[in-house]
């Protein structure tokens, strides 16, 4: 039944409460589906017993500051490398075997006024990951970033997060498919949930001969409201201080407190955290 990605793209108004216009209460509604907070909460029980219970449940959630990430960025690829190894050393990956590499997937235009797309099949646009895991064998890796992430760390972090669960789920655990859901969750599960909520839509203005506007793109695969449940399960589940929500934008914060307060309201029918 989950996730159901779309399903979010259009319900994103909380629906009124006419209780709360009578008597003054307003009632806390989950943001996300039954579904999918059954998917949720079985698959982050799920990550608990595959990336042992005590170790699980010790994470806490990683900030973008100099706690964390201490370092001047410049949108140049030793950015990258740097965030590759403070990001590694957080889930505890060694980078012996895993090589960073870059792509772009601007199109390439050229004098005529022709464009080539980095895609071999155009099919009305293209829509860019902006990262990839690639197992080449024999112990030869590559984690991919399309050069743009340089210019945006907050999205560059989320992506190599996304990058490198995907390495422990296929190299570490054995998971022979490919599960982008699964991976987006776990990196939440690792402390990354900040700057995947963030960086999971992104506009930017654009400026042409005769017109302008916005371009508008979203990023990874799990929707905001997903997310942000999964965040708040978390800091049930660890008893996590959770002062570092100031740090979530506008949209996320809105979900995130809808969902703290959901389960903290319904606690006993939340999967694992009956005994927390």
């Amino acid at each position: 039944m989950s996730p159901h990605a779309d399903w979010y793209e259009y319900i994103t108004k909380e629906p009124t409460n006419l209780g709360s216009l009578f008597f003054g209460k307003k009632k806390n509604i989950l943001p996300i589906t039954n579904g999918d907070k059954k998917w949720i909460e079985d698959s982050l029980l799920l990550l608990a017993d595959m990336f042992e219970p005590m170790f699980f449940k010790s994470l806490i959630t990683i900030t973008p500051d100099k706690q964390y990430f201490d370092y001047n960025f410049n949108g140049a690829e030793v950015d990258a490398k740097f965030i590759l190894e403070k990001v590694a050393s957080i889930m505890n990956v060694k980078l012996w075997e895993i090589q960073l590499m870059f792509y772009s997937d601007e199109p390439t235009k050229f004098s005529e006024g022709i464009v080539a797309t980095p895609q071999e099949k155009l099919k009305g646009g293209w829509n860019s990951p902006s990262g990839k895991y690639v197992d080449n064998g024999l112990g030869n890796r590559e984690i991919w970033i399309e050069l743009r992430l340089l210019k945006d760390p907050i999205n560059l972090i989320a992506r190599i997060a996304h990058e490198l669960v995907n390495y422990k789920l296929q190299g570490e655990y054995g998971i022979e498919e490919k599960n982008e859901y699964l991976s987006d969750l776990a990196s939440i599960g690792f402390g990354f949930g900040i700057f995947l909520g963030n960086s999971y839509f992104k506009s930017s203005q654009w400026t042409g001969t005769s017109h302008q506007g916005w371009r508008m793109k979203r990023n990874g695969y799990l929707p905001e409201q997903m997310i942000a449940y999964s965040m708040a399960w978390l800091a049930h589940y660890r008893n996590e201080d959770i002062s570092w929500e100031h740090y979530l934008n506008k949209t996320m914060r809105k979900y995130f407190e809808q969902s703290y307060e959901y389960i903290a309201q319904n606690k006993e029918t939340i999967k694992g955290l009956t005994h927390t």
